[in-house]
C-alpha cells in the first residue's frame, strides 16, 4: 500500500498512479522479471545475428564511443565498453552481496560455510576437469577454456528455482544464493589469477595506493559515496591498467565500503521521537514551504535515517536494479548473438571446446556438488542440513549447470582471438544452460526432492 493513500490533498491523477507504481516496482524489482530481461537480451541477440539486420547487429556491438580530453582521443566499441567497463558494476554487487552475507549473513555461520564451501569447491574443479579430459589430449583442443564451465549464472538459476514456487523449500534457495555467491567469489578469482596474461608493476602499485586510501576512508568513518564511487573509478582505470581484468576493480571497491551504521541501532527511536515532536507541530503544508527552520528540522529526519543504515545496503539497493535491468541485459545482447544452424549444431557435437563446455556444465557441475558434498559428509567436515534431501542437491547441482552470463564472460577471456572456437564456445553455454534449466526444474519439481533424507 502507498504510503500517500490517506493524504486527502493529492490530485485523483496521482491516486491512480499511486495504485500503479507499487504493483510495477514490484514487478520492476522481482527476482523472475530480471531472469526474463536476459532471456529476452538472448533470443534478441540470436535473431539478430541470424537475420538479415545481422549487419546492423555487428555494427552496433562495434559503435565506437569516447571521449577527448586534452587533445588526447580515448575510443572503445560499445560492447568493448560493456565488457570492461560497465560489466565492473556487476562485479561491484556481488562483492557487495558477499561482505555482507559473511558480515552478517549465510557466510557467518562456520559449519555452514564449510558446507558450501566444498558444494563450490566440488562444483568448479569436476567441470574444470571434465573439459580438460576433452580438450587436453585433442588436436583441436583449446585447454584455455577450462575456466568457462565452472561459472553458474545466478540470475537465471534463481529464476529457475523462483518458477517452481511453493514446491522448492526456502532451505533450496537459500543453498543455491550461497553456493551462487561462493561459485562468482572462486570465478572472480580465477579470471584474477589465469586469465590475466601482462602484469605492469607501476599500475599495479598505484592501485595498491588507492585502495590504501579508500581503506583509509573506512577507517576514518568516511561515508559519502562520491568519496568512494571517485576512487572506485580511479581503482578500475589503474587496475585496467595493470593488465588484470577490470571485473576484480568492482570486488576490490565493495571490500572498502562501510558496513556499519553510524549510530547505534538502539537509540534511532528515541531519536526519532525527539525529532518528530519537534520537527511536527506544522500547520500546513506553507509552513514547510516558507519556514527554513522548518524545512531544517524535517531534513534532520532524513539525515537520521541515512545514519541508521549502513552505505554498503544503501549501495547494494542502488546497483540491483540497473545491474539486473541494464548491466545484464546489454552485456547478454552484445555478447550472445551466435550463427545457428544445422552445421553449427554438427560442430558443437563433436568439437571438443564445445562438448567439453556442455559436458562440464550438465555433467561436471551437479556431479562435482554431490562429490563435494558426500567427501565432506564422509570426513565428518561438513553435516549436511536434515532440510535439504539428496535429491534437492542434484536438483540444485543441475540448476546450477546454467552457465550463461559468467560463462561468456569468461569464455570472452579466454577464446576472444579464436572467432570461430568462440561461437561454438557460446552455442555449448547455450545448449548446456538450456538442459540444465529444464533437467533442474523436472528434478526438483518432483514431490520426492521435498522430502528429507532422501
Amino acid at each position: 500500500m502507498s504510503i500517500f493513500s490517506d493524504e486527502t490533498r493529492i490530485s485523483e491523477l496521482q491516486r491512480q498512479l499511486d495504485r500503479l507504481r507499487d504493483p510495477f516496482s514490484k514487478f520492476v524489482g522481482a527476482q523472475s522479471t530480471a531472469s526474463a530481461l536476459l532471456l529476452v537480451a538472448l533470443f534478441a541477440a540470436l535473431l539478430m545475428a541470424n537475420s538479415p539486420w545481422r549487419e546492423s547487429y555487428e555494427a552496433l556491438k562495434h559503435f565506437p564511443l569516447g571521449l577527448v580530453i586534452g587533445g588526447e582521443v580515448f575510443e572503445w566499441s560499445l560492447r568493448h565498453l560493456v565488457n570492461d567497463g560497465l560489466i565492473a558494476l556487476f562485479f561491484l554487487l556481488i562483492g557487495l552481496e558477499f561482505k555482507r552475507e559473511l558480515l552478517a549473513g549465510e557466510l557467518t555461520d562456520p559449519a555452514r560455510v564449510r558446507f558450501l564451501a566444498v558444494a563450490a569447491l566440488g562444483g568448479m574443479v569436476f567441470p574444470a576437469l571434465v573439459y580438460l579430459s576433452i580438450n587436453l589430449f585433442s588436436a583441436d583442443g583449446q585447454v584455455d577454456g577450462w575456466g568457462i564451465p565452472m561459472a553458474t549464472d545466478t540470475a537465471i538459476a534463481i529464476g529457475v528455482l523462483m518458477a517452481l514456487g511453493s514446491r522448492v523449500p526456502k532451505a533450496v534457495i537459500a543453498f543455491l544464493v550461497g553456493l551462487a555467491i561462493i561459485d562468482d567469489i572462486g570465478a572472480i578469482l580465477v579470471i584474477a589469477f589465469f586469465y590475466t596474461e601482462q602484469i605492469s608493476a607501476s599500475a599495479l602499485l598505484i592501485a595498491a595506493g588507492l585502495l590504501a586510501v579508500l581503506l583509509l576512508f573506512n577507517r576514518a568513518g568516511l561515508r559519502h559515496p562520491l568519496l568512494y564511487a571517485a576512487g572506485g573509478v580511479l581503482l578500475w582505470i589503474a587496475i585496467v591498467q595493470s593488465g588484470i581484468h577490470a571485473s576484480i576493480a568492482g570486488v576490490v571497491v565493495a571490500a572498502t565500503v562501510p558496513a556499519r551504521p553510524r549510530i547505534k541501532p538502539s537509540s534511532v527511536p528515541s531519536k526519532v521521537r525527539g525529532m518528530v515532536e519537534e520537527a511536527f507541530p506544522v500547520a500546513d503544508e506553507k509552513e514547510v514551504l516558507a519556514d527554513a527552520r522548518t524545512h531544517e528540522r524535517i531534513t534532520r529526519l532524513e539525515e537520521l535515517a541515512q545514519a541508521a543504515t549502513t552505505p554498503l545496503r544503501r549501495w547494494e539497493s542502488v546497483l540491483e536494479l540497473p545491474v539486473a535491468l541494464i548491466v545484464l541485459p546489454l552485456f547478454v545482447f552484445l555478447n550472445a548473438g551466435i550463427m545457428i544452424n544445422a552445421a553449427a549444431f554438427r560442430a558443437a557435437f563433436v568439437d571438443p571446446v564445445s562438448l567439453g563446455v556442455m559436458l562440464g556444465l550438465v555433467v561436471g557441475k551437479p556431479a562435482g556438488i554431490l562429490a563435494g558434498v558426500f567427501l565432506g559428509e564422509l570426513t565428518g567436515w561438513v553435516r549436511r542440513p536434515a532440510e535439504l534431501s539428496r535429491r534437492s542437491l542434484l536438483g540444485v547441482g543441475l540448476v546450477a549447470g546454467i552457465g550463461f552470463t559468467m560463462s561468456t564472460f569468461i569464455a570472452n577471456l579466454a577464446l576472444g582471438e579464436d572467432v570461430e572456437e568462440m561461437a561454438l564456445a557460446k552455442l555449448g553455454i547455450l545448449l548446456a544452460s538450456t538442459i540444465a534449466a529444464v533437467a533442474g526444474y523436472l528434478v526438483l519439481r518432483s514431490p520426492q526432492a521435498e522430502c528429507t533424507g532422501n
